[in-house]
């Protein structure tokens, strides 16, 4: 046999309600902090200081500075130089020359003998001067 069990029914509804809260608002603000810093303080001490400077003293003296006069001149120096001058050198030659040479014929003509001499001179003697350098 089923049982019957009797159950609770639980209904939800939803309700929207708008509600206004108020909300925190970070606001930034920009602060100005002095900062302290040490500072090594500089003291000053007078100090006199006595310095002997020695001075210059000028004593004047009359000095006579000779006065340098220039002179020009002139100087021949004498300078040996050796000069090879060529010398012309005379050739002479001997040429033999052919001896003069005398022929004689002898013609016979009938009736007048003639004698005639037929002399050819051939003597010519040249000197010849040659320079060479």
């Amino acid at each position: 046999i089923p049982k019957v069990m009797q159950q609770t029914r639980v209904q939800h509804q939803q309700v929207e309600q708008e509600v206004q809260v108020p909300v925190p608002m970070t606001q930034e603000e920009v602060v100005h902090v002095p900062k302290v810093m040490q500072q090594v303080r500089a003291q000053h001490f007078h100090v006199e200081e006595i310095v002997d400077v020695p001075i210059e003293q000028t004593v004047d003296q009359v000095v006579h500075v000779p006065v340098v006069q220039t002179v020009e001149r002139i100087v021949h120096n004498p300078v040996e130089t050796v000069v090879s001058v060529p010398r012309p050198v005379i050739v002479e030659k001997t040429i033999q020359v052919p001896k003069v040479q005398i022929e004689e014929k002898t013609i016979k003509v009938p009736k007048v003998t003639q004698n005639v001499v037929d002399t050819v001179v051939q003597h010519q003697i040249q000197k010849i001067e040659i320079v060479k350098p």
